[in-house]
């Protein structure tokens, strides 16, 4: 009697066993975390926004990171945007404001003419 019941044990199971299979595919997929931005990507990011502390401590983690003559064209992208809250705290009347401004930009492009203090030439001015 034994050998009759084995027989008929997996067509009972086969049903239980689809049953649970279905069971445990309703639940949905956990979702992939969204990509994290790369630095550059970040860095695009903050200049758009005009966040340039925030783009000046992406560009240096960026130098750090990739070395070379290919940032150039962040550089001067960053240093011409402090140039201009430079300017515009300049106009507003905020020289503190401005002079950090300044220093960011000549600290980012040192040879820049429009960066570069004129030097005297030997005369004192004239009270």
């Amino acid at each position: 009697m034994p050998a009759s019941l084995l027989r008929y044990l997996p067509p009972l199971l086969l049903p239980l066993l689809l049953a649970a299979c279905q069971r445990g595919s309703t639940e949905p997929a956990p979702t992939p975390p969204p990509p994290t931005p790369s630095i550059s990507q970040e860095l695009e990011r903050q200049l758009s926004d005009g966040d340039l502390a925030a783009a000046t401590a992406s560009f240096k983690r960026l130098q750090l990171e990739q070395p070379g003559t290919a940032l150039e064209d962040y550089q001067r992208r960053l240093s011409e945007a402090w140039l201009k809250r430079g300017e515009q705290a300049l106009a507003r009347g905020d020289m503190s404001a401005a002079a950090t401004a300044l220093s960011n930009a000549r600290a980012l492009m040192p040879k820049a003419p429009a960066l570069s203090v004129p030097r005297q030439s030997g005369t004192s001015a004239k009270p």
